[in-house]
């Protein structure tokens, strides 16, 4: 039984000592669209969300993606020619290469 777990030690020893990296979220500040009015609510969100996404392109490439957005809401209320909404939220990307402190700078680890 001991010999069958030698494996598994070292295998467990060495991925120990590898440098692990992780994807970082990152995020701008807060946006907010415009009033979107529509004649239905599907159609009022999409029209806000595209107004939300066009201001976060700005931010630079990948910073559109709603789904990635931090403090996001969509709010919509009823209005006399149908519904108005409004999209607010903070673009964010996922870096996948973040930068390592300088060596002998410390991790805090």
């Amino acid at each position: 039984m001991l010999v069958r777990m030698l494996p598994i030690a070292t295998l467990a020893l060495a991925l120990i000592s590898i440098d692990a990296h992780a994807a970082v979220r990152k995020c701008g500040p807060a946006i907010t669209s415009d009033v979107a009015s529509a004649s239905t609510e599907t159609e009022a969100k999409k029209t806000a969300l595209a107004q939300w996404r066009g201001a976060a392109r700005k931010r630079g490439e990948g910073f559109d993606s709603w789904r990635l957005a931090a403090g996001k809401t969509l709010k919509c209320f009823p209005a006399a020619s149908g519904f108005e909404c409004v999209a607010h939220g903070s673009p964010c990307i996922i870096d996948q290469t973040p930068r390592s402190p300088p060596k002998g700078t410390g991790t805090g680890i």
